[in-house]
């Protein structure tokens, strides 16, 4: 499928893509908050986590469809950039895999600061089952 709102010049990758990785790698940059490669080993027990419902800050149902949908794009055979076009047929299934990705290592961020008893800015997620 060929979006006709493309303007020339322009390339496959969104420059929004390209600047939310860029944002997750200053991110990762800043003093206190967890580094690239510690969230990267965090990522499979965020999904752990969400999978179990042991982890508030995302759902089972938001990070299942997210992941199913990047899925869903990448094997099907209609994209924006046809797969049979070599190189750049798999930019635009590359920019969904960055997207998806970028997102799960971002939250893991997160998961990482909570499970260091608490989230940035102080204030704890609330834990299934437990009262103040």
């Amino acid at each position: 499928m060929v979006r006709s709102d493309r303007r020339p010049g322009r390339g496959p990758v969104s420059p929004r893509t390209a600047r939310s990785a860029w944002g997750l790698y200053r991110e990762t940059r800043r003093p206190g908050e967890p580094g690239l490669f510690r969230r990267l080993i965090a990522a499979p027990r965020l999904v752990s986590a969400v999978l179990r419902h042991r982890y508030p800050g995302l759902s089972r149902g938001k990070l299942l469809g997210f992941a199913l949908l990047a899925a869903v794009y990448v094997v099907s055979p209609l994209d924006a950039i046809p797969d049979v076009i070599p190189v750049l047929g798999w930019t635009d299934d590359s920019a969904v895999l960055l997207w998806f990705v970028t997102g799960l290592v971002r939250e893991s961020g997160r998961f990482v600061s909570w499970e260091a008893g608490g989230r940035p800015g102080g204030a704890e997620l609330p834990r299934k089952g437990r009262t103040a």
